[in-house]
């Protein structure tokens, strides 16, 4: 006891020192290996590993040669290899649906048209919420469809098309890159609106979609312009109009729809990048900016245009305000129209 009557303060012995001096580096390590695990460190060391980019289409059409397209700059940039895996069928809802399922982590990512997360899930039970179970990254590119038919075919303009279509219903068939996809939709659109009985045949992508315009297995088509265009210069298929706003910068002699004669008929075309919901923002945010330098890129930009579209980057929280708006409008258009898939 001390001549205060409080308890005397031990000196602190050798022994102890030792202790707090051994401590010292353990304890810097679990601080250091805690930072290492922040998801800022996280998204400052990724990739680590290759990345997978799912397109849900065949191999061909304008989502997978872009996606191709876009891996390889991003391999560039980042030094990991990120690859294409073609999961295709049911309107692109089977490889968007993997992707929503799959690990948060930002080696799982999908590239897909909006139509399979604006148009399909309003038609079919997609098995996934696009506003829920992703996390956009960006838009990547954006373009019209195209209407074509094969070069030698009788039909040579949207009037002809009408007409042939009125004058023998249920006798016109046309390809579209499947049920319930946003060209599946498009032709629904314009059966209605003219008052048409036409029979869609429903491929997996645009580009098996293009092919069976140019080989005559059907009589016209409703695609993406990317798989379109070699066929054109090869002078396989003819384009009878473009649906977008304005004409296509690689096809500046095809009318619009409006100019073809089909007043009030427009649909836009893109494609997107998204990942699994929960991914972390860092990782999110540092795929957008890998992304935006990307289509910078001369040659990217130029293969972009090669398939007919434009590149349009945003930013993640703009990607998320334009898929919420494209949802909206495509359901609207859904119930107005009545579309039912069998």
């Amino acid at each position: 006891m001390s001549r205060t009557g409080s308890p005397a303060v031990p000196r602190p012995t050798s022994l102890d020192r030792t202790v707090r001096l051994a401590a010292a580096p353990a304890a810097a390590a679990v601080a250091a290996s805690l930072a290492l695990a922040s998801p800022a460190a996280w998204a400052q060391r990724y990739p680590e590993r290759s990345v997978q980019i799912v397109v849900p289409y065949a191999p061909g059409g304008s989502v997978d040669v872009i996606a191709r397209a876009l891996a390889q700059k991003l391999t560039e940039q980042t030094g990991q290899t990120f690859f294409i895996d073609n999961r295709a069928g049911a309107g692109g809802t089977i490889g968007v649906g993997a992707v929503a399922r799959a690990k948060p982590d930002g080696y799982t990512l999908v590239l897909t048209s909006l139509g399979a997360l604006t148009v399909t899930v309003h038609l079919t039970k997609a098995g996934y919420d696009p506003l829920k179970d992703l996390a956009p990254i960006s838009l990547i590119a954006t373009s019209g469809l195209v209407i074509s038919v094969k070069n030698d075919s009788p039909i040579r303009s949207m009037r002809d098309l009408i007409d042939a279509a009125k004058a023998k219903p249920g006798s016109i068939n046309y390809s579209v890159t499947g049920v319930g996809s946003q060209t599946f939709l498009a032709g629904e659109l314009l059966k209605r609106s003219q008052g048409l009985d036409m029979t869609s045949v429903q491929y997996k992508g645009g580009g098996p979609a293009a092919a069976a315009v140019a080989a005559g297995e059907v009589h016209a088509g409703i695609t993406d312009s990317g798989p379109i265009q070699p066929l054109l210069q090869s002078n396989r298929v003819r384009v009878l109009a473009v649906t977008g706003g304005q004409r296509a910068s690689a096809m500046p002699d095809v009318p619009t729809m409006e100019e073809a004669g089909v007043p009030g008929f427009r649909i836009d075309s893109a494609m997107a990048l998204l990942a699994p919901a929960g991914t972390p923002p860092e990782i999110v945010r540092k795929l957008n900016a890998e992304v935006a330098t990307a289509l910078k890129s001369p040659d990217l930009v130029e293969r972009i245009h090669t398939a007919s579209h434009d590149p349009k980057p945003n930013t993640p929280e703009q990607m998320r305000d334009m898929l919420k708006e494209e949802f909206d409008r495509w359901g609207a258009l859904v119930r107005e129209v009545g579309v039912k898939l069998e």
